[in-house]
């Protein structure tokens, strides 16, 4: 049984609360934090947990009777938890992205090294969706050849808040393409693009504060490209789609399965905008294989996001931004992989 601190009781914190309290079953939340108390107190009365309610990050990460830390707060609350779960020797699952750009997210890989092991473990969810697990199983067969290019849609029916900016687009949306298409394609960026496509009109931020839809040109080392439509107010659902090409053939993501309806001189199927809803599965396969590998004294590997993993996909995003900005295409620079993460 693993003893788990958790931070952060928002809205991404209460969903893995419920998920570690009901649905894991080898994992006990024993301790609590959130910058506001009052979340962390609904928090334990809503599920029935029994924790300690801490004061500060630092005060649960130190907890003798915690064994590892979840981390669902804010995107710029993550580096100094990170470091201290780090220095503590204690493994942290943290929610995408890991930090907020390439130099925070560097500092976790240097204390990683420094402390000779991996003890990250960043919730890029998408690696555990069924339909993404099939085409990485294609694709590294080579059953389709080695990949080309390929195109992605990353939908949702409305921004997720009143106050989603232009910068969020990237930093909250595109960087789940920044983690997958790395994880697909075994290859590191070489170069992107960002352009901003004509504004919707039914966007109810404003032009003005969100700039979207936006379309990203990733660029490859080995010469593969893949351009991403990222728009989060297409009105109709929640669509997330991906479609490769491979020298003798093409692997597509399935949509997911609802009924078929035939009615009034229509046929059609019905698109969620729950986007919990999408990748619930994955969410639980995902917090399973964090708890399971704990549960068994084991650094992250496989299909698990590493520190490396969470670094790059701030450096991609961080050159999505810059040609965002600034205009044009912007060349990606990785130093080399430390020996900890080949």
């Amino acid at each position: 049984m693993v003893n788990i601190g958790f931070i952060g009781c928002g809205q991404m914190g209460r969903d893995h609360i419920d998920r570690i309290a009901n649905r894991m079953g080898n994992a006990h939340i024993v301790a609590i934090y959130d910058l506001n108390r009052a979340a962390a107190e609904k928090a334990v009365a809503d599920f029935g947990l029994d924790a300690k309610i801490c004061d500060s990050a630092d005060e649960l990460i130190h907890a003798p009777e915690v064994d590892a830390v979840v981390m669902a707060s804010r995107n710029d609350a993550h580096l100094e938890p990170l470091l201290a779960c780090i220095e503590a020797g204690k493994p942290v699952f943290t929610e995408k992205p890991m930090t907020i750009d390439g130099a925070d997210s560097w500092k976790v890989v240097e204390a990683e090294v420094k402390a000779g092991k991996k003890l990250v473990q960043v919730g890029f969810n998408r690696r555990y969706d069924t339909g993404y697990e099939q085409m990485k199983e294609i694709i590294d067969s080579k059953q389709i050849g080695e990949l080309l290019c390929g195109d992605c849609r990353h939908f949702n029916a409305q921004a997720a808040t009143s106050y989603y900016r232009t910068d969020n687009v990237v930093n909250d949306t595109l960087i789940h393409e920044c983690d997958i298409l790395h994880y697909l394609f075994d290859d590191d960026y070489k170069a992107v693009e960002i352009k901003c496509a004509r504004q919707n009109r039914l966007n109810p931020n404003g032009a003005e504060n969100l700039r979207e839809p936006q379309i990203a040109i990733i660029e490859f080392q080995h010469g593969a490209i893949v351009t991403v439509e990222a728009n989060v107010n297409c009105q109709y659902g929640y669509d997330i789609q991906c479609r490769l090409v491979g020298e003798s053939g093409t692997v597509s993501l399935p949509d997911v399965a609802t009924p078929e309806v035939r009615q009034a001189e229509r046929i059609y199927h019905s698109i969620s905008s729950d986007w919990f809803a999408r990748f619930l599965d994955a969410y639980d396969k995902e917090m399973r294989a964090f708890l399971n590998r704990v549960e068994r004294g084991e650094e992250p590997s496989g299909q698990m996001a590493t520190a490396w993993d969470g670094y790059v996909a701030n450096v991609a995003a961080d050159a999505m931004l810059e040609s965002l900005h600034n205009g044009g295409r912007v060349e990606i620079s990785l130093p080399e992989r430390p020996a900890l993460y080949a």
